[in-house]
């Protein structure tokens, strides 16, 4: 299948879910907050979540300033 995560081209199995679409990109999930197909999914759906060819995911990480 193809995706975009933050909009760069991927490709993945039909059965990955985000938790493992995080893993196989190395992201850790803290601090992050996941869309697909601009809708937030939040983080207790990761593991049952499953992503769709042509998906556009966007992985926002929380980060502090000041």
């Amino acid at each position: 299948m193809n995706i975009f995560v933050n909009d760069a081209p991927i490709q993945c199995d039909e059965q990955t879910t985000i938790t493992k679409l995080l893993s196989q990109q190395g992201i850790q999930a803290i601090n992050i907050a996941v869309a697909m197909n601009n809708m937030v999914i939040p983080k207790a759906q990761w593991d049952t979540s499953l992503v769709k060819d042509a998906c556009n995911i966007i992985i926002i990480k929380a980060v502090q300033g000041g």
